[in-house]
């Protein structure tokens, strides 16, 4: 008995081949994943498939950026006067801010924070 030859439709010309190249392994969480193939001259336009297992690898931790605007504004809501942007960075090893009297909590009326 002779083994059938594989015989496979291109994902990008749609045409079926019976050369198919695996230009993709698609995995799935729960069940089985599927195989995507191309026909030799179609192969070329595919990346070149990554490991999975690279994709694991820890990356060195990136801190995230958090941008502070203040602004002064007039009652109709237009800017009056735009004032410095601080800018804080997340996941560094800055110091926080101390919890002292210089830094009261708001007593304005209208939060709703305790006196």
């Amino acid at each position: 008995m002779t083994a059938r030859p594989p015989v496979r439709m291109c994902a990008r010309c749609q045409r079926t081949t019976d050369e198919p190249v695996l230009v993709h392994e698609v995995h799935a969480a729960t069940g089985p994943g599927f195989n995507v193939y191309a026909c030799p001259d179609c192969a070329d336009h595919y990346p070149p498939q990554t490991d999975p297992l690279e994709l694991l690898e820890p990356e060195a931790p990136r801190p995230s950026r958090m941008t502070i605007r203040v602004y002064k504004v007039d009652a109709g809501g237009a800017v009056i006067q735009e004032r410095s942007e601080p800018r804080t960075w997340t996941g560094s090893p800055i110091d926080p801010t101390p919890q002292t009297s210089a830094f009261p909590p708001c007593s304005c009326p209208g939060c709703g924070t305790a006196r």
